[in-house]
């Protein structure tokens, strides 16, 4: 395995503190310190906090950009709901609980102005329907009709990521709390996919 770099070091770090205390919290002389440089390094990399947490986020995004393993040589013959409900069986939520709970952190402390007009691009270039394979497989549901046929792949999409997004945060934040709030014996995880299924699924 190769040696990480300074910069995958430092942000590999970044990460870590991010999600254990979040960005607010989290001090660049600690980060410093736990990768063993200096300040000066640090900020020679990253000059700002914000630079540093937002650049997290565009790695944390390419670890959720999930590509289940499908059998390829039965994959052509599926249809595109067919193949959606295979990724949704495939979604590990225990896998990127951290992942979620760091894009929390991230929606609430970036919530004005990006650091940068670079990094904001970056950022939007990320979100690209196109680089998911979930949206691959809701355009090919749309086009073979086995999803419903009065909303476009790219509404589906984005109802679905987003809210995926948004609800699995909430849990993530406040599972201590929801035991004790009427919800100890709901699978959120199974229920989410029925829901989305039922309400994607072309009529018969």
């Amino acid at each position: 395995m190769e040696e990480l770099t300074t910069r995958e070091k430092i942000l590999q770090e970044a990460e870590k503190q991010f999600i254990d205390r979040g960005i607010q919290n989290t001090q660049m002389k600690e980060i410093a310190e736990a990768v063993k440089i200096n300040r000066r390094t640090l900020y020679r990399y990253f000059p700002t906090k914000e630079e540093l947490a937002f650049e997290v986020e565009l790695v944390v995004m390419d670890k959720l950009q999930f590509n289940p393993e499908m059998d390829e040589s039965r994959n052509h013959k599926l249809t595109g709901f067919e193949k959606i409900k295979l990724y949704f069986d495939e979604v590990n939520l225990d896998g990127i609980r951290d992942l979620l709970k760091f894009t929390a952190e991230f929606d609430r402390y970036f919530q004005d102005e990006y650091p940068g007009r670079e990094l904001e691009e970056l950022f939007i270039s990320k979100l690209d329907p196109g680089n998911d394979i979930l949206y691959v497989y809701i355009k090919e549901g749309c086009e073979d009709g086995s999803l419903r046929n009065d909303l476009t792949a790219h509404e589906i999409f984005t109802f679905i990521s987003q809210n995926f997004l948004g609800f699995f945060q909430r849990l993530i934040i406040r599972e201590k709390h929801l035991v004790h709030e009427h919800c100890d014996n709901v699978d959120f995880q199974k229920l989410f996919r029925k829901i989305v299924l039922s309400g994607i699924k072309a009529e018969p």
